[in-house]
């Protein structure tokens, strides 16, 4: 028998330490998912935040490369000598190597110092009259100019309009394709040109154009410094032809034609979404310049995301298994010490002899073990102790009269006459304006005034007069508190001398106050306003609204319930909520008119249009009700 308990004991042991680790270990995980599924939401919140303020310092940067750029085209309209070179025909071979000359000491030294800009090239209505290139200073014997500049003249109308000038991508002019240094780099043949047609002052009319390339090595120098390593972008003018991209095989191509996905998931001038583009998902952001009309994409991938979490997976997984093992060993080692008690007790009990009737066992923790013993302490001494049980009995006797006499006093403080509290308040009122303290003097006024018709609950009706007057001094204390509270009161002369029950109003204007007004630091304004129903002169109707933060749909539906219950069951719904006060002025509110009127009153509660709650009370034969 010995053995077989001992047997049962360690079984629960290990049954009790297995299953409080299963709990853990399963919370834990739940946790971890929660927590990682968490941060996974927030990382990518956080990146496409991020990835929009890139995009939007990258195109920023890029729009004030090209309003630079196009700035250098403006020499072409204020130099008079070039309006004049582009005007003119059949120059002499000399008079060419004199406008040249003088072409290229206006326009060398603004190439110099403006390394975005590749070259200038200047025509008038019918050939090319000036060239200047950075990288090679002349061009191939066979390069036709014709096919260059019906692509200048056809992009001077485009609509992107950046410091006067048209913007288009284009490949490198044939003449130049020759040299290795453009050929063997993509980001150097194709460029971005800025197209201005040139036209004179009188008569106003296009007399030539003006062409500015820049390589879109330049872009993706500017995508590179602004965007992180991991972010792949592209880059794409007005039509959608892609200019730079991190990935070189799709450039001089059509958005439309390689990504038109990303085309249908654009929704406005910018944002960002989620996309599987190649079997891959992406975080996707982009943005179109509102001045150049440039359009950049950026992509992230979901892997990339989730490699960054790594560390936090990891983090996690070792801090369960570590918190695992010490909560084994803490769950083992309490729930043994804790059994070891009940086996010691049980023992104890089995040994039991008649010559124990007095022993009690130390109760120690108040567990299940510790009632155990607390009851069978209880059991021998109500069996075996009349003395004790007697002396307990008179003990509580004792108490009881204490707790009375202490009710008794208690009940004979409240019993002070309240007079001499509004009579002392009234007499350090009189001493405030003997003082010619005018402000302190009205406080104690209103306060006494509050105080005298508060305290007269004896009436157990009162006249609205009476009522409105308690409530305009109880907000005149409360604006004086909170001074940029408004209170306003519109009340009909018919219905100042109809009767109502007492105290009915201030637990709803307080609750205006303390619920409306108090998260808005009571900035804000109550209105009341009575008057008599027009078709029914028995009616009284009563409107109190604010203009506070309102009050939700699930305890709007809780507090207009109310309507619905007898007095009988407002009383029980009173009695449980003594600990939660809610709701309980709006309780007693609804408990007493339905106690006076049945179902001729309610109370019903509104949201207002323009913010706040309005409650409206609405009372019938008010005055009859009275007699």
């Amino acid at each position: 028998m010995k053995k077989n308990s001992s047997h049962k004991t360690l079984s629960i042991v290990k049954r009790i330490s297995i299953t409080n680790i299963g709990i853990f270990i399963i919370a834990c995980i739940l946790s971890i998912v929660a927590t990682l599924k968490l941060n996974v939401e927030y990382h990518i919140d956080r990146d496409a935040q991020m990835m929009k303020v890139y995009i939007s310092n990258t195109l920023s940067s890029i729009d004030n490369t090209l309003k630079d750029m196009g700035r250098v085209s403006l020499i072409a309209f204020s130099d008079q000598m070039v309006q004049d070179i582009l005007k003119g025909t059949d120059y002499s071979f000399d008079e060419k190597m004199e406008n040249e000359e003088y072409l290229t000491k206006l326009y060398s030294s603004m190439i110099s110092i403006r390394d975005d800009v590749r070259g200038i090239y200047i025509f008038n209505n019918e050939d090319m009259v000036f060239y200047s290139d950075t990288w090679n200073p002349f061009l191939g014997f066979d390069w036709n100019v014709e096919s260059f500049f019906q692509d200048v003249k056809i992009n001077s109308d485009l609509s992107t309009n950046i410091s006067g000038c048209h913007m288009y991508v284009g490949t490198l002019p044939e003449g130049f394709k020759y040299t290795q240094t453009y050929t063997k780099n993509i980001f150097q043949e194709n460029n971005i040109y800025l197209v201005r047609p040139i036209r004179s002052f009188s008569p106003f009319e296009v007399i030539g154009y003006i062409a500015l390339p820049t390589p879109i090595l330049t872009l993706q120098k500017i995508c590179s410094n602004y965007l992180e390593d991991n972010i792949s972008y592209i880059v794409a003018d007005e039509n959608n032809n892609i200019a730079c991209s991190s990935n070189e095989r799709i450039i001089s191509q059509n958005l439309k034609d390689v990504y038109p996905e990303l085309l249908d998931h654009m929704n406005g001038a910018k944002g960002s979404f989620s996309l599987t583009l190649n079997q891959e998902k992406y975080l996707c952001a982009y943005q179109r310049s509102d001045y150049s009309n440039m359009l950049l994409i950026t992509l992230k991938t979901y892997e990339s995301i989730y490699d960054e979490l790594n560390i936090l997976v990891i983090t996690c997984i070792i801090i369960t298994a570590i918190s695992a093992l010490v909560v084994l060993f803490c769950v083992y080692g309490f729930t043994r010490k804790n059994l070891k008690r009940l086996t010691d007790f049980s023992l104890d009990i089995q040994n039991f002899q008649p010559g124990d009737l007095t022993r009690q066992y130390d109760v120690g923790y108040m567990d299940e073990v510790g009632v155990l013993k607390d009851s069978f302490n209880k059991m021998i001494r109500r069996l075996n102790d009349l003395v004790i049980s007697e002396y307990q009995a008179r003990d509580q006797l004792q108490k009881a009269e204490i707790s009375e006499q202490k009710m008794a006093m208690l009940y004979l403080k409240q019993q002070i006459n309240p007079h001499f509290l509004y009579n002392t308040l009234d007499m350090i009122r009189l001493k405030a304006a003997i003082n010619k303290d005018t402000e302190v003097s009205q406080m104690l006024m209103k306060l006494v005034s509050f105080y005298r018709l508060s305290t007269k609950v004896h009436d157990s009706m009162v006249t609205v007069r009476k009522e409105v007057d308690m409530l305009d001094a109880y907000m005149s204390l409360m604006c004086y508190r909170y001074p940029e509270i408004r209170y306003h009161s519109d009340i009909m002369p018919e219905a100042m001398d109809m009767e109502i029950p007492n105290f009915i109003l201030q637990p709803l204007l307080e609750n205006s106050l303390m619920h409306g007004l108090k998260d808005r630091r009571y900035q804000g304004s109550v209105t009341l306003r009575i008057c008599v129903n027009e078709q029914d002169n028995s009616e009284l109707d009563i409107w109190l609204s604010d203009d506070g933060i309102g009050i939700p749909d699930d305890k709007m539906e809780e507090l207009n319930a109310y309507n619905a219950k007898d007095s009988e069951a407002l009383y029980r719904v009173q009695t449980q909520s003594q600990g939660d006060r809610t709701h309980l002025g709006v309780i007693n509110v609804i408990s007493r008119l339905k106690l006076y009127y049945q179902e001729n009153a309610e109370v019903i509660y509104t949201r207002n249009k323009t913010g706040g709650t309005t409650v409206k009370i609405k009372i019938k034969t008010a005055s009859e009700r009275h007699e």
